[in-house]
């Protein structure tokens, strides 16, 4: 057995060894609070702040030149005039700190960037400066230069000589104006005016946007930057958005006890904000889920050659006097579907049918069901009318043994079948859409509840009744009959006499 010294002795060693090691786990602590932004994006294991998962999304993003514009939108505390803050001082230093990694440039000056806040006292000064001291790391000098409000508002990282900006929404935009630079941030929405000017600024070193903010108005971002389109109408591939609830930032910063007292002071409106990141202009769309994203995380896809085998469904809504609306929608083996089609022109049925016949030959569709509005039955476009539209959409298409359906009318359970193809139980979509159907992604984005009637709106609707009344008809994949391959190869015309083509 040890002395009584000896245990004397041993007990004080390890109350050394405790100790030291304290220290050590302090000074790597003081280390990181001092530079915070090394340690960002890292495991917890290692001191470090992992980037929740909308920030991580859009770090990856942020790697990818095709982008150029980005929106990092949704509930309240979610980490956006945090990452704003980060990604900013990134483009200045030009790398990643936390894992050294350069950030691709189009040149190698010194960056010079922008950001746009909102008033001096009550946003900047308050939310914005405290946020830049808090991750500009203490190892990197750095001079600062105040405005007439007190506010440090330009900052020149002195290794790199990159330079970033403040300003204010509530500034003119006249001295917005004569700018050249790399990257502008605006943290919550800018005002119009006031984007237009900055942006200009970015043509010469081709640089890049970031939109940080909850879409409680400015509602024009909604329209021109979240839901631009390039020179052809399709969604413009330059632009990367992601829009959170606030449970994505939970156990990065916040607790739910935190978000539930904080919910419980909001009414319904400010709920749909603050909380679940949708603003109170977009709260009547019947789609919310819809998202333009492209797969994996959204519904959009580059278009591509249809399998032969894949079953395609084919919905007409037809009008006397308006564009004539026909979508063609796809099956395959996993029963999702995809939007791979549309005519929206004028035309009576002889006109219609023909472009739809030849489209189906042209692509070698297999064709499953093919349904027509309910009310081409009205007086006056009626089955047994031989100028109806609908009679003559039924002949042509029977020419090639191809049979036309009444679709149905049961409109709330199709709208209940698209939303849950939009969003399933794992959250991920089982409806694409190819990026060139362009007048159906114009429809779906703006199809609303009427306020007045509680029903959809009937405007601009067209492919949206399409839609429902196809995923009604419930198609689900089966092989092809060997009978089909057989009296195919039979034919001397090579038009299988089932489908016509």
């Amino acid at each position: 057995m040890p002395s009584e010294a000896r245990k004397k002795q041993l007990e004080a060693r390890l109350r050394e060894i405790k100790q030291n090691k304290i220290k050590w786990l302090q000074l790597q602590r003081d280390q990181r609070n001092a530079n915070l932004l090394e340690f960002f994006n890292r495991p917890k294991e290692e001191l470090g702040m992992p980037a929740n998962p909308l920030q991580a999304e859009l770090l990856e993003a942020w790697e990818n030149p095709q982008y150029k514009v980005f929106l990092y939108s949704g509930a309240n505390r979610l980490g956006k005039t945090t990452i704003l803050t980060i990604i900013a001082f990134s483009v200045m230093f030009g790398k990643w700190l936390w894992n050294d990694q350069k950030i691709w440039f189009p040149h190698n000056k010194p960056r010079k960037c922008r950001i746009l806040g909102q008033a001096w006292e009550q946003h900047i000064k308050a939310v914005l400066i405290p946020e830049f001291k808090k991750w500009w790391p203490q190892k990197r000098n750095v001079k600062k230069k105040k405005n007439n409000n007190g506010v440090e508002y330009y900052w020149e990282d002195e290794i790199t000589g990159s330079t970033l900006e403040i300003m204010s929404n509530q500034q003119d935009s006249d001295v917005m104006e004569g700018w050249y630079g790399d990257f502008i941030g605006y943290d919550e929405p800018p005002q119009r005016d006031k984007r237009v000017a900055l942006s200009r600024g970015l043509i010469d070193r081709k640089g890049r946007e970031l939109f940080c903010m909850t879409l409680l108005k400015e509602a024009w971002i909604d329209r021109e930057v979240i839901k631009k389109v390039d020179k052809n109408g399709r969604p413009d591939r330059s632009v990367f958005s992601v829009n959170g609830d606030i449970s994505v930032n939970i156990g990065y910063g916040i607790d739910q006890e935190g978000v539930d007292d904080y919910m419980s002071k909001l009414n319904e409106d400010e709920i749909s904000a603050r909380i679940h990141g949708k603003p109170s202009y977009m709260s009547g769309l019947v789609y919310a889920a819809w998202n333009r994203n492209f797969r994996p995380r959204g519904s959009l896809m580059e278009r591509f050659p249809i399998p032969t085998n894949w079953i395609v469904d084919i919905a007409f809504d037809i009008h006397p006097r308006e564009k004539q609306a026909v979508l063609f929608l796809a099956t395959n083996e996993k029963n999702e579907r995809y939007v791979i089609d549309e005519i929206w022109e004028y035309g009576d049925g002889d006109k219609i049918a023909d472009e739809v016949i030849r489209r189906i030959r042209r692509n070698a569709y297999r064709i499953g069901t093919v349904v027509i509005d309910p009310l081409s039955k009205a007086t006056g476009d009626s089955q047994t009318d031989k100028e109806s539209t609908f009679y003559k959409i039924r002949n042509k298409l029977w020419q090639y043994e191809i049979p036309l359906i009444i679709a149905s009318k049961d409109k709330t359970s199709g709208i209940l079948a698209v939303k849950e193809h939009l969003l399933g139980p794992n959250k991920q979509p089982s409806l694409f859409v190819f990026e060139d159907c362009i007048r159906f992604i114009f429809e779906i984005e703006g199809y609303i509840w009427d306020e007045k009637t509680g029903k959809p709106s009937d405007k601009d609707d067209h492919f949206m009744e399409n839609l429902y009344r196809l995923l009604l008809c419930d198609t689900h994949y089966v092989e092809p009959d060997d009978e089909d391959f057989e009296e195919e190869d039979a034919r001397t015309d090579g038009v299988n006499s089932r489908t016509g083509y």
